[in-house]
């Protein structure tokens, strides 16, 4: 179910720790990770419905970020905390597209993060900030069957890389955040981005109650376990500076 909705602001405080202002353009995540916080955190628990199908779409976000821009304080915003900017709904309604070029025309500082190859599609703006916009990509896994299973709506891992490559190519700050660490060859995923980035940030794999019995299935038992957590770390440790 796709659900337009009217929003009461755009920026909203954040915790997180690259800014203290963040965009949430979607309401739920059409790439459905079935391990995100976001399931049963912020507004998708207050409006209900099922994770990964079920997506609201803050229609006005433009219109209110126009009027509350000229207050804000030209502080860093982050895209997004509560859902991936560039899930599949952005190729139809383009809300992050429109928050982008106002955030870049405002000289404002920017922070993407997504799974998507579809912030390719932004190049133009990205360029446009001069230095001012940062894109963060996500990478979990190098194994289709571990996506398949776990974030069946993402881009594949061979596609996050060559999204790495292309903004790079042309120009975007561009950085890998390797998180939540899901089964995985950990020295084939750290050997890949050791070509294109120099440091990495690794996370592990929390709510993993959300996601225990998956694993149980398909025997992924011991990536639930600290322990392996920590033998990643040493691995990408040995081709990455860990931030």
């Amino acid at each position: 179910m796709v659900e337009e909705i009217l929003a009461k602001r755009a920026l909203t405080k954040s915790n997180i720790p690259l800014t203290d202002f963040t965009i949430n353009p979607y309401v739920g995540c059409s790439i459905g990770c079935k391990y995100c916080f976001a399931r049963f955190i912020g507004s998708f628990k207050n409006y209900g419905g099922v994770w990964g199908r079920d997506v609201r779409v803050r229609k006005n976000l433009a219109s209110l970020l126009k009027r509350e821009i000229i207050r804000h304080p030209k502080w860093p915003v982050f895209l997004s905390t509560t859902c991936d900017p560039y899930q599949q709904l952005e190729k139809r309604y383009e809300i992050t597209r429109a928050i982008l070029r106002i955030l870049v025309s405002h000289r404002i500082p920017v922070y993407l993060m997504t799974k998507s190859s579809l912030v390719r599609r932004d190049l133009d703006l990205l360029q446009a900030a001069e230095g001012e916009a940062k894109v963060l990509v996500t990478i979990t896994t190098d194994r289709e069957d571990v996506r398949k299973v776990l974030e069946s709506g993402s881009s594949s891992f061979e596609e996050r890389l060559e999204t790495i490559d292309f903004l790079r190519d042309n120009g975007i700050q561009t950085g890998a955040f390797v998180g939540p660490v899901l089964p995985m060859d950990a020295t084939r995923v750290a050997l890949e981005l050791s070509k294109r980035v120099e440091e990495v940030h690794l996370d592990p794999l929390n709510y993993s109650f959300q996601v225990k019995n998956i694993f149980l299935k398909f025997g992924w038992q011991s990536w639930l376990e600290k322990y392996t957590f920590q033998e990643v770390e040493e691995e990408f440790s040995k081709h990455l500076r860990l931030i």
